[in-house]
């Protein structure tokens, strides 16, 4: 594994890091078999957060936590290799927002378009970051993350409705086309972990490989983030235009 140095200087330069064998095989078969129940469970109680791709297959799950107490998810959150780098990182004792589920099945997973994370959650001082764990192989040929390099020294892009189903906002194709930075693709082995900055601009396309692409995402913030109120209200504003739409066509 990376030195916790090399990790931090990475992340702040490149707006991601890469750690390889973060995870056992042994660990990510006990989260496959936790995707296994949490699907299950949100099926039955038709929870909103639980999206589904056009053959019926679940594609996302978003906020499980604050509707189900998983002790596996609990306890990978607080697994020390992936703390003490967190915590290094952005040099604060750290808390988990939330668990998210990226399922994107063979054929039909859906797309992510591209979007920044504080654009959603309005972390003032930019002290939070996703962790993107791989239970699957994941690259560009089966809808893998893509980043564009060095985009969170920029700040954060105007966005605008997605009018998708679990990714609401999207930065536009006019910001998109111009931007100045590599867009990559890394290539991810199960076990093996993207920590990328909650401004770092990334999407994903859609999976038409033969090839699930499964991944956890722990999204954590440093311990007494404050929220930006003004920020958070009119990003809640424009979710509510575009559930609107989506409930408008279905």
């Amino acid at each position: 594994m990376l030195k916790k140095n090399i990790i931090k200087n990475t992340f702040y330069e490149k707006g991601y890091v890469k750690i390889s064998n973060l995870l056992s095989l042994k660990e990510i078969t006990k989260i496959l078999n936790e995707i296994k129940v949490i699907k299950e469970k949100f099926n039955k109680i038709q929870n909103p957060n639980l999206h589904l791709t056009k053959d019926k297959k679940v594609n996302t799950i978003h906020d499980i936590n604050k509707f189900i107490n998983s002790k596996i998810l609990n306890k990978l959150s607080k697994n020390k290799r992936l703390t003490n780098i967190i915590k290094h990182i952005l040099n604060r004792e750290v808390v988990v927002r939330n668990f998210e589920f990226f399922l994107k099945p063979k054929k039909t997973g859906k797309p992510s378009p591209v979007h920044q994370d504080n654009f959603y959650w309005n972390i003032k001082n930019k002290k939070a970051l996703n962790v993107w764990i791989a239970c699957t192989n994941s690259s560009k040929e089966n809808g893998g993350v893509f980043y564009f390099e060095k985009s969170h020294k920029d700040g954060l892009f105007e966005h605008e409705l997605s009018y998708q189903a679990g990714s609401s906002q999207k930065v536009p194709d006019k910001i998109i086309k111009k931007l100045p930075y590599k867009k990559l693709y890394p290539i991810l082995k199960p076990g093996d972990c993207i920590i990328h900055h909650c401004e770092v601009a990334h999407g994903s396309n859609k999976n038409l490989s033969n090839l699930d692409r499964v991944g956890l995402v722990i999204s954590y913030k440093a311990r007494g983030a404050k929220v930006d109120k003004a920020g958070w209200n009119k990003y809640q504003n424009q979710l509510k235009k575009n559930l609107k739409y989506l409930k408008n066509i279905s």
